[in-house]
């Protein structure tokens, strides 16, 4: 039985346009009782997402027909089976996050995952209550928005779980007896609820009575609704019939990443409400990781705050918040989290956004948020990620700083990726090692000028093997082809286990050769073979003495990449250390050992320039100048804008850039027969 009702507030509407309630993360967990895998993952996977998120997360466990026995199944496999068929799910154990976030196992979902989910909100609330009449219950939905919904085809799905599930002997082959969150069943049916949403401050409710099977253990049933985009398959918001009492609202900012200079202010601005029907005393807190002396605050209807503020919020009223930020001379990416909860609720949890700035940064490395592959392992691509600072501390650059691939996302897609010249990619053995949205925004950073590197030993079989991988998008293949300019040939194994130089290759060729260490333990060494795709592309690294190619490089008119199989993680120190400087100089302009060799047995050498960027003046470093030589700078159209004659033993220039224009500039070394050097510098 089912009524729908329309209800209008009866206070001030709530009337803000981009408002936001908590948005719950919702798992969608498709699992059995006789699946070896699920045995191994699903405990990680309860002690890591579920168990520390019980306020945030919400989890539904669809137990499948196969590949054994599951009276879990049993009990309801039609239903089951329209849901796997719904995420065409084609093996256990796997996990839909979000609806289409993200799909994999449950061991590629991360603490990272569920606090980005959270932190976006949501423009509509859901919340449910229950009459309890002994066999059966009678369940009210109700679907409130808030702010601007996105276009789609939208459907409520109500399931009723059993959390959890205990038993005694294991029910299917694989040894388990702890199952969180059975599904049991799906209200309406499991073609859904159309929903027509009700207006802005408005509200629409759904009306179910259902039966607690005997079966069942009554007192650990609980109703789960979802509403679910059927155009993109997106879940907007959650609610369960056990959610806290949240009535604080928190927009997203009008931007979330601003790149500005030293003692440069920037602002981001937002807006809060109570979404209640009575005032309530809201608690905002703001944090940060921004080095010490950058200077930070917030303002709330124009009075200001450091770090923390009380406010009564009017019952249906909106608040307009800016959180106001100025970088001081240390480079870096920080991230300021702006938190609102309730005093009279303080067990509901937090409501967060986060904002950030980027300052002073020329070389960014980007630690990948997917799960690491192993499927049991926690963490990100960000635990191996000093690898690639060490690298760039061996590069002596001095203008770098980390990130992750959502930021770098969000920077690109802003327009705030101002003055970063490379990207240095750390994935790893993650999943996914690269979204659409992220191959995209670095398609775009590529054909602006900039260069990238990447590594990470399944990004070739994770995108080119459609057939066994779920990450698969014809966008990612045209990445990995015109973009890294290589072609996979298949997923490595061990055999894969020694990194050789290709030492007709000007840039790589005295690069030590590597061995390849198998960092992930267990069987899971697993470097892509891969090859070169075009003739702009050139094999830098092969297997040991085999032919099998482990890296390439690739120049063209607007950029270079270099990509490198295997993980430098994978590597020793030293190897992963010489990869990356070599990268690292490769993109300032090195030209290789033989560039210079026609002035004796020894190369020239020319250093980065430092600081990098400058703003007064820069300092740039020599050896081997055998002879007098002709120093120049040229500006981004080609023009000569400074020279001088270096004498031979010249070791080092001071060069003053006060009198050059911001921007990118070329400084190059030509010797009496006009063998050339060059590399970039940036001046602020």
């Amino acid at each position: 039985m089912k009524k729908i009702t329309l209800l209008i507030a009866t206070v001030i509407l709530y009337t803000g346009v981009y408002a936001q309630a908590p948005k719950f993360v919702l798992f969608e967990h498709f699992t059995q009782a006789s699946c070896g895998p699920c045995a191994q993952q699903n405990p990680g996977f309860d002690a890591n997402i579920l168990t520390p998120n019980t306020a945030i997360v919400r989890h539904i466990a669809y137990h499948t027909s196969w590949p054994g026995v599951d009276e879990m199944n049993a009990a309801n496999p039609s239903e089951v089976a329209d849901r796997v068929t719904y995420y065409n799910v084609s093996g256990v154990p796997t996990v839909a996050l979000q609806g289409n976030y993200k799909q994999g196992a449950p061991g590629t979902m991360t603490q990272a995952d569920v606090d980005y989910q959270f932190s976006l909100g949501s423009p509509v609330k859901i919340e449910l209550s229950e009459i309890d009449n002994g066999s059966t219950r009678d369940l009210t939905v109700t679907i409130k928005t808030l702010g601007n919904v996105p276009s789609g085809t939208y459907k409520l799905y109500t399931a009723i779980v059993e959390n959890p599930r205990d038993y005694a002997t294991p029910p299917g082959s694989n040894g388990e007896t702890h199952f969180p969150n059975v599904f049991r069943k799906m209200y309406p049916s499991t073609a859904g609820e159309s929903v027509t949403l009700a207006p802005i401050g408005s509200s629409i409710t759904f009306n179910y009575t259902y039966t607690v099977d005997p079966n069942w253990v009554a007192a650990n049933i609980k109703a789960v609704s979802f509403l679910q985009n059927t155009t993109t398959k997106e879940v907007l918001n959650v609610g369960t019939v056990f959610d806290p009492i949240i009535n604080y609202s928190l927009s997203n900012p009008n931007v979330e990443v601003s790149n500005v200079g030293n003692g440069v202010s920037t602002s981001f601005t937002l807006t809060s409400g109570n979404t209640g029907n009575t005032d309530e005393d809201f608690i905002y807190t703001m944090s940060s990781d921004a080095p010490a002396d950058w200077i930070s605050g917030f303002t709330i209807d124009g009075n200001s705050y450091t770090n923390t503020a009380t406010i009564t919020a009017t019952a249906g009223n909106t608040s307009n918040i800016a959180i106001n930020i100025t970088p001081g001379a240390t480079r870096g990416v920080a991230t300021y989290t702006l938190s609102v909860s309730s005093v009279a609720n303080p067990s509901s949890p937090s409501m967060t956004k986060k904002v950030y700035v980027i300052s002073g940064v020329t070389d960014l490395i980007v630690n990948n948020l997917g799960g690491i592959g192993d499927g049991v392992t926690t963490g990100d691509a960000s635990n191996w990620g000093t690898v690639f600072t060490n690298g760039l501390i061996a590069a002596n650059n001095q203008g770098y700083a980390s990130t992750n691939n959502l930021v770098m996302q969000k920077a690109i897609e802003s327009a705030a990726f101002t003055g970063i010249n490379n990207v240095y990619y750390n994935a790893g053995w993650t999943f996914p090692a690269l979204t659409d949205e992220g191959a995209l925004a670095i398609q775009s950073f590529l054909d602006a000028g900039g260069n990238l590197f990447i590594s990470g030993q399944d990004i070739g079989w994770e995108i080119n093997d459609a057939a066994a991988s779920p990450y698969s998008s014809p966008t990612k293949i045209n990445f990995y082809k015109n973009y890294l300019h290589a072609k996979f040939i298949s997923d490595g194994s061990s055999t894969n286990s020694g990194l050789t130089t290709v030492v007709t290759d000007p840039i790589y060729s005295d690069i030590p050769s590597a061995t390849i260490n198998n960092f992930y333990g267990g069987q899971y060494l697993y470097p892509d073979q891969i090859d070169v795709n075009d003739t702009l592309a050139k094999v830098i690294f092969k297997y040991a003495t085999s032919a099998r190619i482990g890296g390439i490089r690739a120049q063209t008119a607007n950029y270079k990449i270099v990509y490198v199989a295997p993980g430098m993680e994978m590597l020793s120190a030293n190897n992963s250390d010489q990869i990356l400087k070599r990268a690292h100089d490769w993109f300032y302009g090195y030209q290789g050992t033989a560039s210079l060799n026609e002035l004796g047995a020894l190369a020239v050498e020319m250093g980065q320039n430092y600081p990098n960027p400058s703003s007064d003046f820069t300092v740039i470093t020599f050896e081997r100048i055998t002879e007098n030589m002709q120093f120049e700078l040229f500006d981004i159209t080609g023009k000569s804008v400074y020279n001088t004659q270096l004498s031979k033993g010249t070791h080092q220039i001071r060069l003053n850039t006060q009198p050059f224009a911001s921007g990118k500039y070329i400084y190059r070394l030509t010797d009496s027969k006009g063998n050339m050097l060059t590399k970039t510098m940036i001046i602020n």
